[in-house]
């Protein structure tokens, strides 16, 4: 699950939280990965920045910082919601043992064993066999979910067209 996780970005990882600041910081969720975005008081989109450019004298206060497990608002208290990339929840800690990749992608999982347990043993010809595998699997995943995204979508051309 930890190659999973730094892997996988799907629509079934995206949650929504709200974050109580004190003095401009707040604990990030436990089962954090990555930003989408956070907000200020007025429902307005906050731009991601340096921790030394967000604590700065001067900066705006329309960006944040991430540092360890806070994400840090120059001169925000109170509650601010984001959105984010939530961790794949573990099979060891489910009450259920399933998760949403378990029941959608079986293989992934096989697969994934597969690369783990060969590495353990040290069969790299195994691990050469199975790897490969296990990336098309994920990246089977990946594109079901950008067809879930984005299949219906349309482009529009800025600017001029012929």
């Amino acid at each position: 699950e930890a190659e999973f996780n730094r892997r996988l970005r799907t629509r079934k990882q995206i949650t929504e939280d709200t974050l109580t600041f004190t003095d401009g910081a707040a604990t990030l969720p436990s089962d954090f990965l990555e930003m989408i975005s956070t907000f200020d008081g007025y429902g307005d989109q906050l731009r991601g920045s340096s921790i030394g450019t967000t604590r700065r004298e001067g900066t705006q206060y329309n960006r944040y910082s991430i540092t360890g497990s806070e994400i840090v608002v120059k001169g925000v208290s109170g509650d601010r919601d984001i959105l984010y990339f939530a961790a794949i929840p573990t099979l060891t800690t489910s009450p259920t043992t399933s998760n949403w990749l378990l029941a959608d992608a079986p293989d992934v999982y096989l697969y994934g064993v597969g690369v783990e347990a060969a590495k353990h043993i040290r069969d790299m010809d195994a691990v050469n066999t199975i790897a490969p595998l296990m990336d098309r699997a994920i990246s089977l995943v990946e594109t079901a979910d950008l067809r879930a995204r984005w299949g219906n979508a349309t482009v529009r051309y800025m600017g001029l067209t012929p």
